[in-house]
């Protein structure tokens, strides 16, 4: 069933077609089989009660006043009724239901004689087609000149096709009206769901349409505010356990100063409050609601010599490099961009520390790149969709470093509130190529 439309318009549309065209075709059959045979009696009996009363008009007539009457009845009835002649060629009407029947009631009331002949010469162009019907009368026999139309009905082929073409209007017509009915608040949902899987906060969807598009749309609003309130619980809570934490590793650092130990055992203490404190900052990022910070066209540049001037400070061994397409000027939330490049240094620095590389560039389609690029060890293509999930790690992919597993999900969600693209890629030569794909309608051109 490949060859169906997809859409529920179309397949709709088909249905009522089919069903329409099914039906006037049954009509149609169903009224030529019971009207036609009644309608052709009763066209029959008027016919022959016409000639009839011509017949006995002729035998009460004297011969000499019967051309004054034919004359009269050409005039005012339009028959024409005449002696044969021989130069007047005939021959037989065609057999056809229609005078099938006629041919049988005429003889019935009009004697075995009664016959329906067709008009061999050639008539005009525009002239009618004519039948004949021979008459007796006492000792003599008149031929009576009508049209076909009298005795054969007309054809309304066309007209059961105009009617049927114009139903075909009226049903499409209503197919459309009725799915558009359907399909606004569909679409509605659609866009909606689109803009939930990008991490937008939206209003809820406007509860309309048919009961059971209605209540799709009930179930999803319903969806919808137990996610806001499972994300604000989940805010709440990863904010709140920050919070809760600052406060003791700010006592052991102080307390570390006071401690006899040996300079060594001193730093490895002050390292492990440090990689805490970094976890502390990445629960209080990903609590974080980007979507409520204000875009502003800024120079991407701009963030990123910061970040990378921020990363490098105090740290003479990391080997940052860059390659800027400068200046790029793109519609952003600066300060949530700027945690995307965070996190990606970072994540590089930890599985490469050397021999990182950042480029920001222009693509074929007017997109703008933003790439982070390392020689680390790499990530399997298999676990790529994975490790964008929130605390998600896989240490033997990449070194072996620590963390809470929150860092490319932060990523993601940003980037994704850009309506742009986050891609985790094998480097050329080895290693990782972090991506961020930037529609171009964001650029400032």
């Amino acid at each position: 069933m490949k060859w169906l439309p997809q859409s529920l318009l179309a397949r709709s549309a088909i249905v009522l077609l089919v069903a329409l065209v099914a039906s006037q075709l049954a009509s149609v059959a169903l009224f030529r089989h019971y009207s036609r045979e009644p309608r052709v009696q009763l066209l029959a009996i008027g016919f022959i009660g016409q000639l009839k009363t011509i017949r006995a008009a002729l035998e009460i007539i004297p011969p000499n006043q019967q051309r004054e009457f034919l004359q009269k009845l050409r005039e005012e009835r339009g028959m024409r009724v005449f002696r044969l002649r021989e130069e007047e060629p005939m021959e037989l009407a065609p057999d056809i239901p229609a005078l099938r029947v006629i041919r049988k009631k005429m003889r019935e009331e009009l004697g075995a004689e009664a016959e329906i002949f067709a008009r061999t010469r050639p008539q005009k162009p525009d002239a009618p087609p004519l039948l004949i019907t021979r008459l007796p009368v006492k000792d003599a026999t008149f031929y009576v000149v009508f049209p076909r139309s009298r005795l054969i009905e007309q054809d309304y082929t066309w007209a059961w096709v105009g009617w049927g073409v114009f139903g075909g209007v009226l049903c499409l017509a209503g197919a459309m009206f009725l799915m558009w009915r359907v399909n606004q608040p569909l679409k509605a949902l659609v866009n909606a769901a689109h803009d939930i899987g990008q991490g937008k906060n939206i209003e809820p969807v406007k509860e309309m349409g048919p009961s059971e598009v209605k209540s799709v749309a009930v179930a999803f609003n319903q969806m919808r505010a137990d996610l806001l309130r499972l994300d604000k619980d989940r805010a709440t809570f990863l904010a709140g356990v920050s919070h809760d934490l600052r406060t003791p590793l700010s006592r052991l650092r102080l307390g570390i100063e006071m401690l006899p130990a040996d300079a060594a055992t001193r730093n490895d203490i002050e390292k492990d409050i440090e990689d805490i404190n970094d976890v502390i900052d990445q629960f209080m990022n990903f609590a974080r609601d980007e979507s409520r910070e204000t875009v502003e066209p800024i120079d991407l540049n701009l963030i990123v010599r910061a970040a990378i001037k921020s990363a490098s400070r105090g740290n003479t061994q990391i080997g940052i490099t860059s390659d800027l397409y400068d200046p790029l000027i793109i519609s952003i939330r600066p300060l949530a961009i700027k945690r995307v490049l965070t996190n990606l240094i970072e994540n590089a620095i930890k599985h490469a520390r050397t021999d990182i590389h950042i480029v920001t560039r222009i693509d074929d389609d007017r997109n703008a790149i933003l790439s982070v690029m390392d020689r680390g060890g790499g990530i399997a293509a298999d676990d790529i969709e994975r490790l964008k999930r929130p605390f998600t790690r896989k240490d033997d992919a990449r070194s072996g470093a620590s963390g809470a597993g929150l860092g490319l999900a932060i990523v993601d969600r940003i980037i994704k509130i850009h309506q742009g693209t986050f891609q985790l890629l094998p480097r050329d030569g080895g290693g990782l190529e972090a991506r961020v794909i930037l529609k171009s309608k964001q650029i400032e051109h």
